[in-house]
């Protein structure tokens, strides 16, 4: 996690501190969570260990609430997020596109196959894409 590699656990917790803004750790949890669909499901211990050796590193602050820990990103911690996030994000989308290409010619001909959760994750990354779609051009 410290020299050129890190973890998908770390940019997607950087993502969604820079999306969202500050968060405690049980959040962020949950947020993971709800991302995935309960397909990923790292314990709140390992979620709390990133968080401390991210705030050690500088990527993240961490502000004390009582007993709670609110952490929020760093300008390091963006910019470690901008260095690191372009290679995944260029070999997942370039899988996606291949993917929603193939599953798209089947719907085609089976309208019935593209499922509700499917449906409200591409309408989300939609509104992504047409929010910062002026940044592809």
């Amino acid at each position: 996690m410290h020299g050129g590699r890190c973890s998908l656990l770390e940019l997607l917790i950087l993502a969604m501190l820079i999306s969202e803004g500050g968060a405690h750790g049980y959040a962020l949890y949950k947020r993971i969570l709800e991302v995935t669909q309960m397909h990923w499901n790292p314990s709140i211990g390992t979620i709390y260990r990133l968080l401390n050796d991210m705030a050690s590193r500088g990527l993240v602050a961490r502000e004390v609430e009582g007993r709670r820990r609110r952490y929020s990103v760093t300008g390091k911690g963006v910019e470690y997020f901008a260095s690191r996030a372009r290679t995944p994000l260029t070999r997942k989308a370039g899988v996606l596109a291949a993917m929603l290409e193939a599953y798209f010619k089947v719907a085609e001909e089976k309208p019935g196959i593209v499922a509700g959760d499917l449906k409200e994750r591409l309408r989300a990354l939609r509104e992504v894409l047409d929010r910062y779609g002026k940044l592809l051009e």
